[in-house]
């Protein structure tokens, strides 16, 4: 778990200098203003794309195949960081639940024991009761 806020800042990072990177690119390459440019940028790399700005000429598409490739890595790698995060959350609550259940089950067979001598029973004999349970409960 340590290891993901890195990873989102050095995202973040990255995400920052490409949309401020592309808003510029857009701007000197095609001639968009600063608005126009952001907000292709932004709705490009989400990959919404509505089509009411569109970058001119062969340069334009060029520039727009390079930005989707680049957010494209941006995006999934944001996506994959925070499903990391949600599985290793997943499996740290999972390894906390089993050594709860473990613990119960040593607890109550401590119990069981106890309960077990002063009866005159001993742990062999309950050990072999708790068998046949578990063989006849499969």
């Amino acid at each position: 778990m340590k290891r993901y806020p890195t990873y989102l800042k050095a995202i973040i990072a990255y995400m920052t200098v490409l949309i401020i990177g592309a808003t510029l690119a857009t701007m000197e390459v095609c001639g968009l203003s600063a608005i126009d440019s952001f907000y292709y940028v932004v709705q490009t790399l989400w990959t919404v794309g509505y089509g009411d700005v569109t970058l001119p000429g062969q340069s334009g598409r060029a520039l727009s195949i390079v930005i989707m490739l680049f957010g494209t890595v941006g995006i999934t790698s944001a996506l994959g960081v925070v499903g990391g995060m949600i599985l290793d959350r997943h499996a740290e609550r999972h390894e906390s639940l089993e050594k709860e259940v473990e613990d119960v089950r040593r607890r109550n067979r401590e119990a069981l024991y106890r309960w077990g001598e002063k009866r005159g029973l001993t742990k062999e004999i309950i050990d072999r009761a708790l068998e046949e349970i578990k063989d006849e409960q499969r």
